[in-house]
């Protein structure tokens, strides 16, 4: 463990000043978990958001982490709100969760039910579409709840809730020659 010492390059005299602080209990809990998990980057957030209210200084974090400040800030706001459970990869919280269960078992019901264009309909600057996308899910959600997420994440959540998969389009290569230039490339190979 790194303890904040004068000596220590991490060390901020600002630290009494530092809105963040973890005790020694803090610390000895997120050691022990630093110690149980096989996540890389669980073991990251938790590095981090022990250094930091450990008194280390930002730059230190940060090159010790490979995360930037607003980055180590994040972690920080998820301990506060659910301890180490906040810092596990996939954890959902804040955002993700601002549709109740209900809601979203009825979303689900109602984007399964209609299509964009039944479910939208007046909505101006949104093409008439037949199958969801982000930007129609988004649409329908604010439409429906009052509900804004900041995440495109979470809209895709709540697709693949309902029982949707996604279509990737497919790739069209551009510098591709065509069928006929293939074929003489396949016949010319051919003759040699």
């Amino acid at each position: 463990m790194v303890k904040p010492d004068k000596g220590h390059i991490g060390y901020t005299s600002g630290m009494k000043h530092r809105k963040f602080k973890l005790n020694e209990e803090e610390i000895r809990g997120i050691e022990a978990r630093e110690g149980e998990t096989r996540e890389a980057l669980e073991l990251r957030r938790l590095q981090g958001v022990r250094l930091y209210g450990s008194g280390i200084g930002m730059a230190v974090v940060e090159q010790v982490t490979g995360a930037r400040r607003r980055t180590v800030a994040d972690w920080v706001k998820a301990y506060q709100t659910a301890g180490v459970e906040g810092l596990k990869p996939g954890w959902k919280g804040g955002n993700h969760r601002k549709l109740s269960a209900e809601k979203r078992v009825e979303f689900g019901q109602r984007v399964q039910q209609l299509t964009p264009k039944q479910a939208l309909r007046g909505q101006d600057g949104l093409p008439a579409a037949e199958f969801w996308t982000i930007e129609t899910v988004a649409a329908a959600v604010e439409q429906w709840y009052g509900v804004r997420y900041l995440s495109r994440e979470s809209y895709r959540t709540l697709l693949l809730e309902a029982g949707f998969s996604f279509q990737h389009p497919e790739g069209i290569y551009r510098s591709r020659p065509g069928e006929r230039v293939i074929a003489d490339f396949e016949a010319a190979a051919e003759k040699k």
